[in-house]
């Protein structure tokens, strides 16, 4: 039997095990999702960690809900041709520099026109 408390309070590979750093897994090379045993605290199969799922669709719904209400444009007069699009590959693949874009809000005020045919 693998013990997970033991493993998940490991001084070797986490510091300050108890207490809440997100930020820890920043950098990882670590795939969440393969045999990586780091990760085996959050459990795997049916009894895996349900907030891993959750935050996964809460992220998905928050990307589409900024994405449906906003205009994006680049800051300035900055080209799209401009963009560094370089990435960094590890468990996922991101951005060598991050992308700062200019929210600006979306009308999304409906216009209803009389379909009852009288003028």
């Amino acid at each position: 039997m693998i013990n997970a408390w033991a493993m998940a309070r490991n001084p070797k590979y986490w510091d300050n095990a108890e207490e809440f750093k997100p930020t820890r897994f920043e950098n990882s090379m670590a795939d969440y999702k393969g045999t990586e045993f780091c990760y085996l605290p959050f459990g795997s199969g049916r009894r895996m960690c349900p907030g891993s799922v959750f935050g996964m669709a809460t992220l998905e719904l928050i990307v589409a809900r900024l994405l449906c209400y906003f205009n994006w444009s680049l800051p300035g007069k900055m080209l799209p041709e401009e963009l560094d699009m370089d990435t960094i590959v590890g468990a996922t693949a991101k951005r060598r520099n991050q992308l700062h874009l200019v929210a600006t809000p979306y009308d999304v005020r409906m216009k209803f026109e009389d379909c009852s045919g009288t003028e």
